[in-house]
Parts: structure tokens; sequence; C-alpha cells
């Protein structure tokens, strides 16, 4: 009896709540500088993924033409200072008269950034890119240079200071094996816990939600130099839950018809849709005040720590 209740004790210890996500604050460090990157995004006539650090900061395989000036804070891709890798991976379009992918990305197919540094509410462009493009010479020449291809890649490296320095995946396993049998036992392993997160959005607390992004949300508030406003604020409205007082109805679908799918220099491991290459765990809900329903999807990467056998929420 002894024992068991010195388990119940410890495991109570250990899972964290809403009211810990709220007192992250006294954890965040502040600094005289606290930079924030913003990569300034737009594209035409392609799907692409935009990667910081080999962790996707876009991806886009909309019906739509492009994506138009779109603003990405890149600090929750940083872990610390130094060279930071970008790295642009084109697809050809869905184009909407076909209703089906076009075999080649084509002349009009581009994605173009630019990367600002923001301190004190002042703005400095640190680098502008665009992937490789001729203006159009009114006689059929120019556009992408090219257009024939299936798939486009490219990578460039930018210096960023940050006063911060995260060891998260640093003191993370390699999950990546070209093992098949434990590629299969990892499968388990990672729709075991999306499962998990899924039976707490549809049964569990939103206490328990708080334990298992408990890490997750520390870092993210450290890398946005987050205050205590900021943080419940966060908290309170990114998480949208089950028993939320705003919510008229919140749903999510089983697990299925997904990619295991790696980032990090398979430090993480993530399920994806097939259709859509977004999040696996994915529903929607409605708002009271709100005459139709959002469809949302819950991203979520999975590591394991060095030393650890579980995967935990990145």
């Amino acid at each position: 009896m002894i024992y068991l209740t010195a388990c119940s004790q410890e495991k109570k210890e250990t899972m964290k709540t809403s009211r810990d996500i709220y007192s992250l604050y006294k954890e965040i460090k502040k600094y005289n500088e606290e930079p924030m990157y913003k990569l300034i995004l737009t594209s035409s006539e392609c799907s692409f993924y935009v990667l910081v650090n080999d962790i996707p900061l876009y991806k886009f395989f909309g019906q739509s033409g492009g994506v138009g000036a779109t603003s990405l804070p890149m600090n929750w891709n940083i872990e610390k200072s130094g060279k930071q890798k970008i790295t642009i991976k084109m697809y050809p379009k869905y184009n909407a008269d076909t209703k089906e992918v076009d075999k080649n990305l084509g002349v009009n197919a581009g994605v173009k950034f630019s990367i600002e540094k923001e301190i004190n509410q002042e703005d400095e462009t640190i680098l502008e890119f665009n992937t490789p493009f001729k203006d159009f010479d009114g006689k059929g020449g120019g556009g992408f240079l090219y257009p024939e291809r299936t798939y486009y890649e490219e990578t460039i490296f930018v210096d960023l200071a940050v006063p911060f320095e995260i060891s998260t995946l640093n003191d993370a396993q390699k999950l990546y094996t070209d093992n098949s049998e434990k590629l299969k036992q990892l499968e388990k392993e990672a729709v075991s816990k999306y499962n998990q997160i899924r039976d707490i959005y549809m049964t569990g607390t939103k206490d328990e939600l708080a334990s298992i992004n408990y890490g997750k949300e520390k870092r993210i508030a450290q890398q946005l130099y987050y205050n205590k406003e900021e943080i419940k604020n966060g908290w309170d409205n990114d998480y949208q839950f089950r028993t939320d007082s705003n919510l008229e109805f919140f749903d999510l679908k089983p697990v299925e018809n997904y990619k295991m799918t790696f980032y990090a220099e398979g430090k993480l491991v993530c399920l994806e849709k097939i259709n859509n290459k977004k999040s696996a765990l994915w529903g929607g809900f409605k708002r009271k005040d709100k005459d139709v329903g959002t469809t949302t999807y819950i991203i979520v990467y999975l590591y394991r720590p060095n030393g650890s056998t579980k995967l935990q929420v990145f």
C-alpha cells in the first residue's frame, strides 16, 4: 500500500496542468535585445515546402494559384545562434481545370521570400531570395528556369543571432533508420501517441492536454520571448478544446490514411495525411458566434530524448 501510494503521488507530481503553463513566464529568460525573425513569403503556380533547419515552417498544397504576402515567425525553428538552414522544395501545382496535379512545374512556378529582423518594432531586411527566374521578354522567353522539372529543391544558409540556446533536438535520438522492423515498431509508437492525444481531446481534460504539451509550450515561449499574458492567451486561445465554453461543436477524426514522415535530420517523426500532407490528427469545431465550422489540423511532431524509450511532443 505504501509503495502504490508513493507511485501515485509521484505521478501527480510529474503531471503538469494548465496552471503550470500559466506559470511558465517565471522560467522564461528575458534579454536586453530579443530579435524576432520573420519570413515574408509569396509564391505562384506551384506546391511547396519551406523548411527552416529541416522543420516545416510552411507548406502549400492548395488548389489556388499561389500564396500572397504571408508573414511567418522563424524563431520557433531556431534553437541557437549561427547558420540557419532554409530549404525550398517545389512540386507541380494542382490544376483546377483538369482536377489533377500537373506533370511539370511550368514557367510560372516560383517561390520568393525575404527575411526580416525585428527589434523594438523596427524591421531590418536580412536576406532576399527568389527561385531561379528570368524576366519575360515578350517573345515567349523567361519565367522559371527549370519548367520541365517535376521537382525542384534549393537550400541556402543565413547567419541569425538569438540570445537563447535550446537543446531539445541536440539531446534527441535519431529516429529514422533503414531497418524496416524498427520502422514498423516506431510507427506503432507514433500512432499510439497520436491516438493518446486524440483521446485526450475527445474524452480527457485540458490539464491532461497541458501535461503532454508542457515541454513544447515552454520551448516556444522562450523562442518567442512570451510574457505572462502572452503565455496565458496562447494556451487559452490556440488550443481549441472540447470543453471550451465558446464552442458549440468539436470532433477529431480517427488517425488513418497517413504516411510516416521524418524531419530535423531524422530526429522528428510525424504522421501526415496522404492526400494533402497535413497532420493526420484533424477534425473540426464550430464556435457559438460563427455560422460555419472550421476544419483544424493539429500539428504534432514527436521526438525521443536521449536515454528515454518514450516519444514526446516536440
